[in-house]
């Protein structure tokens, strides 16, 4: 019997712990044999006393970049349509970009005056890589490639962490990474920074404890579980047992003793944002009522509390599906570039209004683009694509690095159909905003674990 109990007492305590890492408002605390690693030394950054904040936008389901920026010189505009038959856009309808060399697609009106004003770029491009590789190297697999190239799952984690999981091994993911060492910037290193808006990803996962999941319209919460407001009357017994297990300073095991020094952690984290969020000044930039829009403007909350939180360093993640386009290409990718576009317009505006657009940059990420051909109304997975980069320290107004040869059967197509091989690597990618966040190399060939591959850690879509 007391083995049984024993048994049922360890379950209940397991339920806590997860409960804890499950709640929107808790930090993720990782696993315990990383947490020791964490204290590795790295450069410190206190000596940061600017402010920037990154914020990252997944675009889930794989995003068809070619839809979204185009060619739009007459000759290069007849070969798009050519090669995109039934899912070609019409020339009239598209958003000429600056030079008319390039358009964006019609859903983008807002996206393409960011452009033209030079407070947003296009980085071109840009896939999984984990070294450079031509069209001859896939043929004849003389290099490294990705595993499971066109699989979600597989593509979103490599896009996270420049790795693929193995024996059951979670890589971090370069956003956490990022935060782990810039968080010595912070007044407060102690305060987690990192937040994310959707679910608890690869990308935001590092090796200490530094992220919150926020929820997108209330922000942070008090933290109920074990209140006796929110229990029936006949479990106050759970809770009285739990307040013992917070309050002793004896723990019979090392479960109950970290369960309790995570939830009095967590609690001593939340209490600062919920009373720092409901004293934000109210945003006056208007928002559509989107998904995206209620994330980007409670990051945008987060960024106006900074000062009250000590935070100079910012990390910000933000997801949306739906991207995954297979049929009804037209109308999904419409609508959903229309929601990209009124969101992105708005958190734009919003760092005017606060004065932060040259200290906040937003990027675009996807996990692959998709295929150039039609499949019937739809597209398949593919691989190279084009990212939306904006702000105010973006070099804007310009499509950053080489445009893809768009030929089926071409130099950059890896197999027939429109496939496109990446021209830059994903690590480079994120490097490029490591660089702007004030990183030093040794750290980011840390970070990016296939960086030291290729010739150049910054694609140059940042202003120094």
């Amino acid at each position: 019997m007391k083995h049984l109990q024993s048994l049922q007492r360890r379950a209940f305590l397991k339920k806590i712990a997860l409960g804890i890492g499950a709640t929107s408002l808790l930090a993720t605390q990782g696993k315990l044999q990383l947490m020791q690693s964490a204290m590795a030394a790295s450069s410190s950054y206190s000596h940061l006393n600017d402010h920037k904040s990154l914020v990252c936008i997944f675009l889930f389901g794989g995003n068809d970049a070619f839809n979204m920026l185009i060619p739009y010189e007459e000759n290069a505009y007849n070969q798009y349509k050519n090669a995109r038959t039934s899912l070609a856009l019409e020339r009239n309808a598209l958003h000429a970009l600056k030079g008319n060399e390039y358009a964006f697609h019609p859903s983008l009106s807002d996206l393409k005056t960011l452009y033209n004003n030079n407070k947003l770029a296009v980085s071109a491009s840009v896939g999984a890589l984990i070294e450079p590789i031509t069209r001859n190297d896939f043929k004849n697999k003389t290099q490294q490639l990705p595993e499971h190239l066109f699989s979600h799952s597989h593509q979103e984690q490599f896009w996270a962490t420049g790795a693929i999981t193995k024996s059951g091994v979670q890589p971090p993911g370069w956003g956490g990474r990022m935060m782990d060492m810039l968080i010595t910037a912070n007044t407060n290193p102690n305060q987690p920074a990192l937040f994310s808006l959707t679910s608890n990803k690869p990308w935001q996962r590092g090796l200490k404890p530094l992220s919150f999941t926020l929820n997108p319209k209330s922000g942070a919460e008090e933290m109920k579980a074990f209140k006796s407001d929110t229990w029936p009357r006949w479990k106050n017994s759970r809770i009285d047992a739990w307040n013992k297990i917070i309050e002793s300073n004896h723990h019979s095991s090392l479960l109950e003793q970290y369960s309790a020094q995570t939830y009095l952690n967590t609690e001593a984290r939340v209490a600062p944002l919920i009373e720092a969020l409901a004293n934000t000044q109210e945003i006056r930039t208007p928002y559509e009522p989107t998904r995206l829009s209620d994330q980007l403007k409670m990051a945008a909350k987060m960024i106006s509390i900074r000062e009250t939180l000590g935070m100079r360093r910012q990390i910000f993640f933000v997801g949306i599906g739906g991207w995954d386009t297979h049929a009804n290409q037209l109308s999904l990718h419409s609508n959903k570039l229309t929601e990209l576009n009124d969101a992105l317009n708005s958190f734009y505006q919003t760092t005017v209004e606060l004065g932060v657009e040259n200290s906040v940059t937003t990027f675009t990420t996807s996990e692959f683009g998709r295929s150039y051909t039609a499949n019937d109304d739809g597209t398949d997975h593919g691989w190279a694509g084009h990212h939306l980069v904006m702000g105010g320290a973006v070099k804007g107004g310009k499509i950053h690095g080489d445009m893809l040869d768009l030929s089926l059967d071409g130099p950059d197509d890896a197999r027939s159909s429109g496939r496109f091989i990446p021209k830059y690597g994903v690590d480079q990618y994120g490097a490029t905003f490591a660089k702007w966040m004030g990183m030093t190399d040794s750290d980011m060939n840390e970070i990016f674990p296939n960086l030291t591959n290729f010739d150049t850690n910054d694609l140059g879509f940042m202003k120094s």
